[in-house]
């Protein structure tokens, strides 16, 4: 049976396959998905013979894995309309295999995805470039240390604002790429409507900017740095959404009156002068330390950020998002920021606004993702960029708005235990291991619990690599102790020398540190485990990550935890941070991080959970007398080749304990113990583990209670018993 990979990669290909035949005009989805199923009838059938193993249909499957052929600059989808490039044509010839085909557009998509943040810029310093200007893509690349083969690609399929603009050295379209004759039509045209087409070095098949009209390197780091030449603002970026609030003088949503009335978005003004639309942030930034003096470091950044986002982040066309109690309504951004004469006896900043859906409200909870509505909790910011929503967004504020956000990407999912997992943990079939791995698909917390020497930590370890598919950098192992904290595991204030001016024969001058004068330490946030290891989660939906927490119930939950107590429970949820890092926009524990703790039943010293912890953890338990530990230790010996004493002998101690004053099941002794290198390195091998690991752990079970250690499980007496010779192995 072909896997859910397998056929939405013969999907993907057979859509590529079809977009081939139509390079000139391209296909709308709706038209091209019908085409795809008349050529591979058994798509559908396929598809849904994966039962629940899948969460959506094949169609809206192709529509979420298209992004991959995308961001590889194999696809455009302008728009609404597919239409493959010429890179995905060369792509549909090299890889014949559906499978191969995906899988070689997946490397280009990961290697976008590591530098997401460095494309995005680049493609954003597209939308600024200056009337009749253009780039170089090399000097894009080097700016944003990108590859630029990879860059010129991917903004050949993403076809961002400017897209165009972006060349080689000598101004010629395509940068390496195979263009067929309707992109080659395309960029002509863009060039010759912004003035930049160079008639007489072009031709039939080649087309070439103006030479005089590029943007030097020198010229593209200025405007990174905020200083366009010869620009009085800030051009227009890609389409953003924004997160605004205001209240009146009552402290009433200014949504319920003068916004909705007047059709805008305000931004007080108070003592700040008539600043232009596309003031740099510097310029921003002394405007406000000037009127804010009394203010305090912190409250004048935080003003003049959300002021430099209204006045030159913020552009027309960009969404926004106002909420009133568990309402939103959504509008989409008509003018340009202007000061105004003051509005109810102040001055403010204003942007005009097309309201979308004044008379039907959203509901926060019912019409938007329970990501996005996490963003929303920070009632003190003004301003909040949520972008990374846009394209759920967009479709409630188009012609015809939808009422409810497109579905999320796929989840990450865990995979099935194997054999191999379950040979590595001599264990005799997958059936326990599985039930494991359930467990966590439908709650992401798990905890082994059982005697000392049971495995739980190896087995912990063994099951959280292979559900990260062997990724060092997907598993994380901590051990908590009754001094652990929350800032040792999720994120604290930690102290360090602070660093000396540089001096001039340095690498470079910088400012000192501000340290605390009494000290001389310098007090940095870092993020403990948990936090970073979220952080990858979050930044990597399609990944498995596991945190695996050793002697989890050594340490004071409750504590360690502080908030995250909450999201084990809700993961769908936000919550804002002890120390404020999530900067106002919400923290949640995200879906595929999943966290397997041990706990060691015997050990008196610590309490037991409270009840809200246990009801977050499934609990499996591993104890000597219960499968999948009953008879491994036999498994173990002879594989190794060694004799079955030491079993039977670990047998026969574990029922002289259940019989024994304590009559605890938890005080077994577990297989581990047996199964060192130590214990079979020669005849007295055992004899020393027996004496100085096992007598010593029985002896503090039954402390006080006069029992004889040595005469009721010296091994002395149960080789005896049983009848057993001392000699290697026993």
């Amino acid at each position: 049976m072909p896997t859910a990979f397998e056929i939405s990669a013969r999907a993907v290909r057979q859509a590529a396959s079809v977009l081939a035949d139509h390079l000139q005009d391209g296909l709308p989805f709706r038209e091209l998905r019908p085409l795809i199923h008349a050529a591979d009838p058994a798509l559908v059938r396929d598809w849904d013979a994966l039962g629940a193993s899948v969460t959506t249909d094949i169609d809206r499957n192709l529509s979420f894995t298209a992004t991959t052929l995308t961001k590889a600059g194999w696809l455009t989808r302008a728009n609404r309309t597919w239409r493959l490039t010429g890179l995905g044509v060369e792509a549909l010839h090299d890889y014949p295999d559906p499978v191969t085909f995906i899988s070689e557009a997946g490397t280009r998509y990961d290697h976008w995805r590591a530098g997401r943040v460095f494309f995005d810029a680049a493609a954003k310093l597209l939308s600024e470039l200056p009337d009749d200007r253009w780039v170089s893509v090399e000097d894009l690349a080097v700016e944003y240390e990108v590859d630029p083969e990879a860059l010129a690609a991917c903004l050949q399929g993403t076809r961002p604002e400017g897209w165009h603009l972006a060349l080689t050295s000598d101004g010629e379209a395509g940068y390496g790429v195979t263009l067929q004759s309707t992109e080659t039509d395309a960029w002509r045209t863009l060039l010759v409507r912004d003035e930049l087409y160079d008639e007489a070095a072009s031709s039939f098949d080649t087309v070439r900017a103006l030479p005089g009209k590029r943007l030097t390197a020198d010229e593209i780091t200025a405007l990174v740095l905020g200083e366009e030449p010869g620009q009085d603002s800030v051009p227009q970026r890609p389409r953003r959404v924004w997160v605004i609030r205001g209240t009146d003088s009552g402290g009433a949503g200014l949504i319920r009156g003068l916004w909705r009335d007047k059709g805008v978005v305000t931004l007080p003004a108070d003592r700040l002068p008539a600043l232009a639309q596309g003031t740099g942030p510097q310029r921003v930034r002394k405007a406000v330390d000037d009127a804010d003096s009394g203010a305090t470091s912190a409250q004048r950044d935080r003003r003049a950020e959300e002021l430099h986002t209204f006045l030159s982040r913020m552009q027309e066309g960009d969404i926004v998002v106002c909420t009133d109690g568990p309402k939103a309504y959504l509008g989409v951004v008509k003018g340009p920021a202007v000061y105004t004469d003051p509005l109810e006896d102040a001055a403010h900043f204003t942007r005009a606004v097309a309201w979308q859906n004044l008379d039907a409200p959203l509901d926060l909870v019912r019409d938007l993702p329970a990501e996005l509505t996490g963003r929303l909790g920070d009632a003190d910011a003004r301003i909040v960029d949520i972008s990374e929503f846009a394209a759920r967004l967009e479709p409630l504020v188009g012609s015809e708005p939808q009422r409810a956000a497109p579905s999320p990407d796929i989840e990450a999912r865990l995979p099935d235990a194997t054999p191999e997992l379950a040979d590595a943990l001599l264990q005799a079939d997958t059936g326990w291991l599985q039930e494991c791995v359930e467990l966590l698909r439908g709650k992401p917390q798990l905890i082994f619990h059982g005697p000392p020497g049971t495995g739980k930590t190896y087995t912990a370890l063994a099951l959280a690599r292979h559900l990260t598919g062997g990724s060092p950098s997907n598993v994380r192992l901590v051990q908590f102790h009754p001094a652990y904290t929350y800032e040792d595991f999720f994120e604290g204030f930690r102290p360090r020398l602070p660093r000396k001016q540089a001096t001039d024969s340095g690498a470079g001058k910088r400012e000192p540190d501000t340290a605390d004068t009494s000290t001389g330490l310098v007090f940095d946030l870092v993020k403990g485990p948990l936090r970073r290891l979220a952080d990858s989660a979050e930044e990597r939906p399609a990944e498995v990550f596991v945190l695996v927490i050793d002697e989890i119930n050594r340490g004071n939950l409750a504590k360690v935890f502080g908030e995250m107590y909450f999201l084990l429970e809700y993961r769908k949820e936000f919550v804002h941070l002890l120390y404020g890092s999530d900067e106002g926009r919400g923290f949640r524990l995200p879906p595929n991080l999943h966290i397997i703790g041990t706990m060691n039943t015997v050990d008196r010293t610590v309490a037991l959970m409270d009840a809200a912890m246990r009801r977050r953890f499934s609990f499996v338990e591993l104890h000597p007398d219960v499968p999948p530990l009953t008879g491994l230790l036999s498994r173990w010996l002879t594989e190794q080749q060694h004799p079955q004493d030491a079993a039977l002998l670990l047998d026969e101690l574990n029922r002289r304990i259940a019989e024994g004053p304590a009559n605890d099941r938890d005080f077994r002794v577990g297989h581990s113990y047996l199964m060192q290198p130590m214990a079979h390195a020669g005849p007295r091998a055992l004899d020393l583990v027996w004496r100085s690991q096992v007598i010593p752990l029985l002896t503090e079970y039954h402390w006080g209670d006069d029992t004889d250690i040595e005469e009721t499980y010296g091994l002395v007496g149960i080789r005896q018993h049983l009848g057993l010779q001392p000699g290697d192995g026993a």
